[in-house]
C-alpha cells in the first residue's frame, strides 16, 4: 500500500471526548485522592493519639516500651508528611483544554501509582524499630515475659503489614491501567 492508500483507509470517525467528561473525570479523581487522604489523616490521628495516650498512661515506668511507642508515634508524624507530599491531591486545572486536563491526570495517575510503589520500603521498615522495642520490652522488662504479646505482635506485623503492602501493590498495578488506558486515549485522539 502506498501512504496515500493507507492514510485514505483510516477511520474518519476518530473517537471524540469532550472537555465536560475528561474535566468531571479529572475532579473525580481529585475527590477520590482528597477522600482517600482524608481517610489515611483520620487514621493516623487515630493511632497517634491511642499511641501517646498509651505511653503516658500504662507505661512510664518501663523505659524500653515507652521508647518503643514513641519510635511509633514518630512514625505516625512521618507517614502522615510523607503521604502528604507523595499523594496528596492536587487541584484540577479550571480552565484547560482537553489534552491539558489530561495531562494532568495522568500526572496524578502517576503521582499516585509512584507513591505506593517500594512501599514496603518507604513505609513498612520504618515502623519496625518501633516494634522491635516493644517486643523487646515484652521480653525484658517483663517477669515472666510476655511471649503470647510477642506472638500476637509478630502475627500482627506479617498479616496485616503484607496484607497492606498486596492492598496497595494491587492498587498501584490498577492505576497503571489506568494510566495505559490514557495513553491509548491521547494516541486514538
Amino acid at each position: 500500500m502506498t501512504p496515500q492508500q493507507i492514510w485514505q483507509s483510516q477511520s474518519a470517525e476518530a473517537p471524540r471526548i469532550s472537555l465536560e467528561y475528561v474535566r468531571h473525570n479529572a475532579m473525580s479523581l481529585e475527590r477520590r485522592t482528597r477522600w482517600r487522604n482524608a481517610v489515611e489523616y483520620g487514621g493516623s490521628f487515630f493511632a497517634f493519639c491511642f499511641a501517646g495516650w498509651t505511653a503516658l498512661k500504662y507505661f512510664t515506668a518501663q523505659p524500653i516500651m515507652l521508647a518503643g511507642l514513641i519510635g511509633c508515634l514518630l512514625y505516625v508524624l512521618y507517614y502522615i508528611v510523607a503521604w502528604r507530599r507523595l499523594a496528596g491531591a492536587q487541584p484540577a486545572p479550571a480552565e484547560s483544554g482537553v489534552f491539558d486536563t489530561l495531562r494532568y491526570q495522568r500526572r496524578q495517575l502517576e503521582r499516585q501509582r509512584d507513591a505506593r510503589r517500594n512501599y514496603l520500603r518507604r513505609f513498612g521498615l520504618p515502623l519496625v524499630p518501633g516494634y522491635v522495642l516493644i517486643i523487646a520490652s515484652m521480653v525484658f522488662e517483663y517477669v515472666p515475659a510476655r511471649w503470647d504479646g510477642v506472638g500476637y505482635l509478630v502475627a500482627n506485623l506479617v498479616v496485616v503489614g503484607g496484607l497492606g503492602v498486596w492492598v496497595v501493590e494491587r492498587e498501584a498495578r490498577r492505576l497503571q491501567r489506568d494510566i495505559d488506558a490514557l495513553d491509548s486515549l491521547t494516541s486514538s485522539s
